[in-house]
């Protein structure tokens, strides 16, 4: 009955989720499984391990980088569009035991992430690795997401993480702007701070380029703005002094199984 509740909550009646054209759907879980695969087949944890211009500018330079993961974007789709971006940071000071858990806190993003989420529920809890919630997110629209993460903790050191949208729906008019949300994590922890990586996949429906311009500029349709966004508001509010994070809620329902990876099935109607 909670996890009822807390979607009606952030869903209200008669809100309801666009539905992908089979072909759309199958061509971005193609993509998704190709790009999981370069992803797992990487040597380097991170990008800035082998690239020491990258290094060099995310740490002594306090810069956001962001590049583009698989060549320019959008990657045209059936009916769609896709952003394929990789941001990287670097948070002086910081340890990776604190960032995770403020990370993990899924029941107060609003306040790690205020530009871009204004209110969000922690759904369901298994272990202390998986986590399904919803978010209302501020930009490209008003929307409301619910989300599948998995966490791994690869060494004490090093952690990944794995974030996939479950459902996605815009509040008012429907405009399309984002219909899947992927977003794969890395985080590294060393003596003077913790580095962080982040690749997102995003899909929306198809827009000429005048309308992803003039949306860029007015509305935020703009999935490596909203990258930049969260990867600048995670350094700032993990070093915000006197930050409390409180522990995970008791008495949550356990999660079904997470989200399967995205498999690439025959196209529809062959």
């Amino acid at each position: 009955m909670k996890l009822v509740i807390a979607c009606c909550l952030l869903f209200p009646a008669g809100l309801g989720a666009q539905q992908l054209k089979p072909e759309t759907a199958q061509q971005f879980d193609c993509y998704v499984q190709s790009a999981e695969a370069r992803m797992d087949g990487r040597k380097a944890f991170l990008l800035a391990d082998t690239d020491t211009a990258m290094n060099e500018q995310i740490v002594r330079g306090q810069k956001i980088r962001t590049l583009e993961a698989n060549g320019p974007n959008p990657h045209k789709l059936a009916g769609g569009q896709l952003y394929d971006w990789i941001g990287a940071s670097f948070i002086p000071g910081a340890t990776l035991d604190k960032l995770i858990r403020m990370l993990q806190d899924y029941d107060h993003r609003a306040q790690y992430f205020p530009e871009t989420i204004s209110a969000s529920k922690l759904l369901c809890l298994t272990g202390t690795d998986h986590f399904q919630y919803s978010m209302r997110m501020k930009e490209p629209a008003i929307l409301d997401v619910e989300s599948d993460v998995v966490w791994e903790r690869v060494d004490a050191q090093h952690w990944r993480c794995r974030s996939l949208s479950t459902r996605v729906a815009e509040v008012g008019k429907d405009h399309g702007y984002l219909r899947r949300l992927n977003s794969y994590w890395r985080f590294a922890e060393t003596g003077k701070g913790v580095f962080v990586e982040a690749e997102t996949i995003t899909l929306s429906d198809e827009f000429g380029s005048m309308t992803r311009m003039l949306g860029s500029a007015l509305m935020g349709i703009n999935p490596e703005k909203s990258l930049r966004h969260s990867l600048t508001a995670m350094r700032e509010s993990v070093l915000k002094p006197g930050l409390d994070i409180p522990k995970l809620p008791a008495g949550l329902p356990a999660c079904g199984p997470s989200v399967a990876r995205a498999a690439c099935a025959a196209a529809p109607g062959k």
